[in-house]
């Protein structure tokens, strides 16, 4: 009995020792929960420390392709289609027709400037300021210019008068004269199309003040050389005072010409140049009083003095202001 009971419990003791080793082999089998488990094993390590070069170097090629891609390619095919992206962002075209756009109009306005006529304001305001000298030199300077046009008389005493002496006046009043007078003859030319520019109005009065100089100087050598002294001397002088009196009237006929409405500066134009024409007249008929007592004996020497002084350069002034019109 003894010996049954003690074979039952052995092999109850042997059934429990291989029921628990077979339940803690299944245990190991299983996941615990509470199990902490190495994440790096799981994660994809990469190096994030690239060399600062290679960062450059990538960042440039970028930004070299995003500006080529910008760029309109010239040499696309003539297939491609015409529909643009309304969300693409192209900033280079625009700054570069915006930059053209605005050099464009930077060149416009250097050319008008360079062939606009403000220049012309300020050499007539200068020859205004002379006029002003004048009068504050000699008050009654503009009454016997005006009384010597239309009466020889005056004429003859005024030269008398001032034979005497140098009169700074009156070379203030020719050079009024001359810069009016180049005034007009520029804007004769750019009313008919001619050349603009300060240069063309300096050469006009680098001109005009030439062809006078040598009328001057040559009717004083034929005083001297035909013992015509006193007819000579009168004649000048008669042609310097027509000439200030010419340059006085130019000077509103120019401002308006310059810088008046567009409607009336053909009017203006032509009405200035039957004045010019109506002076050069009387002055033409008070020479022939001048030298009347030698028409007779020395017509010869009358005549050739009219066409190489008078006709020539006149035709000549003509000729070139219609060559630079053309």
């Amino acid at each position: 009995m003894n010996i049954a009971t003690t074979y039952k419990r052995r092999l109850l003791l042997s059934g429990y020792i291989i029921l628990i080793f077979f339940v803690s082999t299944l245990a190991q089998t299983r996941v615990n929960p509470f199990e902490i488990k190495q994440r790096l094993k799981s994660m994809h390590i990469v190096d994030t420390f690239t060399p600062i070069q290679d960062n450059f170097m990538a960042d440039s090629t970028m930004l070299s392709a995003a500006v080529q891609d910008s760029i309109p390619n010239e040499n696309a095919k003539d297939d491609a289609t015409d529909i643009a992206n309304p969300f693409e962002v192209d900033h280079v075209p625009i700054r570069k027709s915006a930059i053209a756009k605005r050099t464009e109009k930077l060149q416009s306005q250097a050319e008008s400037t360079h062939s606009s006529n403000g220049f012309i304001f300020w050499f007539l305001l200068f020859g205004c300021a002379i006029l002003a000298i004048v009068m504050n030199m000699k008050v009654k300077a503009l009454g016997l210019i005006s009384k010597s046009i239309f009466n020889e008389n005056m004429l003859k005493l005024f030269q008398r008068e001032e034979s005497m002496k140098f009169s700074p006046y009156l070379f203030l009043l020719y050079l009024i004269y001359c810069i009016n007078l180049a005034a007009f003859v520029y804007l004769t030319s750019d009313f008919f199309g001619g050349p603009r520019g300060i240069l063309i109005f300096i050469y006009a009065l680098i001109g005009i003040i030439g062809i006078y100089l040598v009328r001057h100087l040559s009717l004083n050598l034929l005083g001297d050389i035909f013992s015509l002294t006193k007819n000579t001397q009168l004649y000048g002088f008669s042609i310097m005072i027509f000439n200030q009196f010419a340059g006085l009237v130019l000077i509103p006929l120019n401002f308006l010409l310059a810088f008046g409405p567009s409607g009336i500066k053909e009017i203006i134009l032509w009405s200035t140049i039957i004045i010019l024409c109506i002076l050069l007249l009387l002055r033409t008929v008070r020479g022939i009083f001048i030298v009347s007592e030698y028409l007779t004996d020395r017509f010869f020497q009358i005549f050739i003095y009219l066409c190489a002084f008078e006709i020539a350069p006149m035709m000549v002034f003509v000729k070139t202001i219609m060559n630079l019109s053309k």
